[in-house]
């Protein structure tokens, strides 16, 4: 059986949320549970980012924010994720700027990992986007 390719869509912003997001994306693609996409290539129209997001079974998304941009920068390509966590609702320890807390990060990880409802939203598609 085929490992399933699974790729991580994080964003990177300046806030505290947003640096969580960058950070847990990057802790769950060293752990493997999925390959690492850069938000900034995938906005600036860079097709072979664009394209390792098409040819994923499982499309994750980490904003930072209800803002939503890593998701908004998906959807004007027609993708949606599979997976969407939001880091300001998860039950965070600290809202520092830059002294990112370990724990906080974790809680990131750990919702990648444990795909609970209460702090991620599902889907499951098959196609996505690609026609």
């Amino acid at each position: 059986m085929a490992r399933e390719r699974r790729v991580i869509v994080a964003c990177c912003g300046g806030s505290y949320a947003g640096q969580l997001a960058c950070r847990g994306a990057v802790w769950l693609a060293r752990e493997g549970y999925g390959d690492l996409v850069g938000v900034a290539a995938v906005a600036a129209g860079h097709g072979p980012e664009i394209e390792r997001v098409r040819a994923a079974d499982d499309i994750v998304v980490i904003d930072g924010c209800e803002t939503g941009c890593a998701r908004a920068i998906l959807e004007r390509l027609g993708l949606e994720p599979d997976q969407y966590i939001v880091v300001a609702g998860l039950p965070l320890r600290s809202t520092g700027y830059l002294g990112i807390d370990p724990q906080d990060v974790n809680a990131v990880v750990s919702a990648g990992w444990v795909r609970d409802a209460g702090t991620c939203t599902l889907r499951r598609r098959r196609n996505h986007g690609a026609d």
